[in-house]
């Protein structure tokens, strides 16, 4: 019997054990879909042991295990290491920067843009006024204070 057996095989005796006594409270609460995942629970560890995948996963766990040991004596691993938390870093601040930087490029002047009213004047010469068409939806009230002094003060200027 390989080592990796003598661990799995009671591990998973030991979780179908649990998962049969949680199936079992939830049998006499009467709630039958608990018991159908609660059998499900109790059967998966024995059929992932029965399909040999446990044993890769106690492999993978060894292998991590025997690396993490050799961390402490090598200093290549440990530059190795430096230079994927660098990469991580700047990934994350590129990211940040990026998110940042593209709100900004939405207008050429830094202005902001005008919606549903005239078209912005060249040069500071006030485009004519045009008609508005009585079929325009109407404004809805404004939400802040601030905005109402805002929205008035468009208006004293001639922008809607």
């Amino acid at each position: 019997m390989p080592a990796s057996d003598a661990v799995l095989l009671p591990l998973c005796a030991g979780i179908a054990l649990l998962g049969v006594i949680i199936t079992a409270l939830a049998w006499r609460r009467g709630n039958k879909g608990r018991v159908v995942q609660g059998i499900g629970v109790v059967l998966a560890p024995i059929a992932l042991y029965f399909a040999g995948l446990l044993t890769l996963v106690w492999n993978a766990i060894v292998a991590v295990v025997g690396w993490a040991a050799r961390i402490v004596f090598t200093p290549l691993v440990w530059l190795g290491i430096s230079m994927l938390g660098l990469c991580i870093v700047l990934w994350v601040v590129g990211g940040i920067v990026a998110g940042r930087t593209s709100g900004k490029t939405k207008t050429d002047d830094g202005a902001k843009p005008v919606t549903g009213g005239q078209p912005k004047a060249v040069g500071g010469a006030k485009p004519a006024p045009k008609q508005q068409k009585q079929a325009a939806p109407a404004k809805q009230d404004p939400v802040d204070d601030d905005l109402a002094e805002i929205e008035a003060l468009l208006k004293k200027r001639g922008i809607e």
